[in-house]
């Protein structure tokens, strides 16, 4: 029997006056991987491709989940579940998934198809951080989409009657859009650590006014053709249509033309740090980069107009850096694996049990290495009991030798303890004391740092560093300069306050468990 409730509800229905069309060009700025786990021919972890085409997909589910994620950020913090109070996530995307009560989405998202391309496989493997090798069954490879892919980006926004809460809804998808054109937000897996980085260009907004006549029949045909010589034509086809005029510009906030709130409550420190190679780096990947007999070994390499460019993929900065936080843990007696958890994520590989899983709150970027030579050297095994080469085993590599490369790691939500530990990493960076990618010990992969700088947010900016009075408080604190690493005083001691704070920390019961 149908309560007099959920009669009400069945005949509730959303009032549409207006419908704006936005379309725009996503363009990739580092590699991605849009997958649903299965395996193909290439590789472990195959991309989503259109059957029909062949082209690579980017499913709208996947751009709504990343707008969700920032824009629930944005008004409550990282860390912060998604609270069911008609935030701005639930205002643009609906309710959230489970919630019965919950309003369906205004926004439509649009699956986006690229032409077919050629793509990238990666190898990933899990290192034991105790014998700093390769577990066992813990390699695997994935299809990533290269750099410079581009994706067509069609939304429709649905505005009711009421005009302040139609200037609500454009303001919240003036504020999300904007994110993805400033490239703020980041699509498809491991985007913590480098993949999916992108950024929104080229837009367009057409706006459909449903009362009128003309413009709801211009809804229906559009990108329908209105010329044919068939007589037995479509009768949507004879109408002569009155279009809405569509406005172009670069950036979507003049374009949607409502007010951004202002209220940023995210707490992110972002550390960019400039280094040379200091010995030769090797990555190693499979694919042959020299003409004629490769070498056995090259540096990883990524796909750049008609070149490849050789790259320091975050996933190996991330993986250095929990192993060297690890080996501080345990030099400090505090071995917790919990807090390191709590802020790199949930170890590949380790048994979780029924714990929380949470993604890591610290994003390495991928980055170019810029002004790079290499150079093929031939190794040979030794026997250990003659003394003599063994047979057969010959081999050659092309490492780096030369070149430099910026890092970009940043934290959310950070503890004073966190920050003081990435001091400490970047303190082995810079002197060469951790190593980055493999060979390290005959003496591959040390850096010599140039130059870092540490910005923090409005919201992150602890108190020690903000100014007495009425000042303009100071977000960005250079941290190192001429291979030197000197800081003002006193960024030096609220720094020393942080590093003091890392035994405690450490040693804090199930951080996020």
């Amino acid at each position: 029997m149908t309560s007099v409730i959920d009669s009400a509800r069945d005949i509730t229905v959303r009032g549409i006056a207006r419908r704006l069309v936005v379309r725009g060009t996503l363009e990739l700025t580092a590699p991605a991987h849009f997958g649903g786990g299965v395996e193909s021919d290439l590789a472990d972890m195959a991309l989503l491709r259109d059957v029909a085409s062949g082209g690579l997909l980017l499913p709208g589910t996947s751009i709504a989940g990343a707008l969700r994620s920032f824009l629930r950020a944005y008004e409550q913090g990282h860390r912060e579940e998604e609270r069911p109070s008609g935030g701005l996530a639930e205002l643009l995307l609906g309710g959230q998934k489970g919630d019965p009560d919950g309003e369906q989405s205004p926004l439509l998202i649009a699956d986006s198809l690229a032409k077919p391309t050629a793509i990238e496989v990666r190898d990933g493997v899990a290192i034991d951080p105790r014998t700093r090798t390769a577990r066992d069954q813990k390699k695997y490879n994935l299809e990533l989409v290269p750099v410079g892919t581009r994706f067509p980006l069609e939304v429709e926004l649905l505005l009711p009657d009421d005009e302040d809460e139609a200037v609500r809804l454009r303001a919240a998808l003036a504020l999300a859009l904007g994110a993805l054109q400033r490239g703020e937000i980041t699509v498809g897996a491991r985007g913590s650590r480098g993949y999916g980085a992108c950024r929104a260009h080229s837009w367009s907004l057409t706006t459909y006014d449903l009362v009128n006549a003309d413009h709801l029949l211009a809804y229906l045909v559009a990108g329908r053709s209105t010329e044919s010589d068939d007589p037995n034509q479509a009768g949507w086809q004879r109408y002569a249509v009155v279009s809405p005029v569509t406005h172009h510009d670069d950036d979507i906030v003049a374009l949607l033309g409502a007010p951004v709130p202002t209220a940023d409550t995210r707490k992110t420190v972002t550390l960019t740090a400039h280094f040379a190679l200091a010995s030769p780096l090797l990555i190693r990947s499979d694919l042959p980069e020299y003409p004629g007999e490769a070498p056995d070994a090259t540096h990883l390499r990524r796909p750049k107009s008609t070149e490849r460019e050789p790259v320091l993929p975050g996933t190996s900065v991330a993986g250095a850096l929990r192993a060297r936080a690890i080996r501080i843990a345990n030099t400090l007696g505090a071995p917790n694996l919990n807090a390191i958890e709590s802020l790199f994520g949930p170890e590949q590989g380790r048994e979780v049990g029924k714990r929380t899983l949470k993604a890591s709150r610290l994003r390495v970027s991928e980055q170019a290495i810029a002004n790079s030579t290499s150079l093929v050297q031939s190794r040979v095994s030794i026997d250990r009991f003659t003394g003599g080469a063994l047979d057969t085993a010959l081999f050659s590599e092309a490492p780096l030798t030369r070149g430099d490369v910026k890092l970009t790691i940043t934290i959310h939500d950070p503890e004073d303890a966190e920050l003081g530990l990435l001091m400490l990493l970047l303190k082995d960076l810079w002197t060469g004391d951790l190593p980055l990618g493999g060979t390290s010990s005959v003496g591959r992969g040390r850096l010599r740092g140039i130059g870092a700088g540490l910005s923090f947010s409005p919201e992150a900016l602890p108190a020690a560093l903000k100014p007495t009075g009425d000042g303009t408080p100071q977000l960005a604190w250079p941290i190192g300069a001429e291979e030197r690493l000197t800081i003002a005083p006193a960024l030096a001691t609220y720094l020393e306050t942080c590093v003091q704070a890392i035994p405690g920390w450490l040693r804090q019961e199930k951080k996020d468990a």
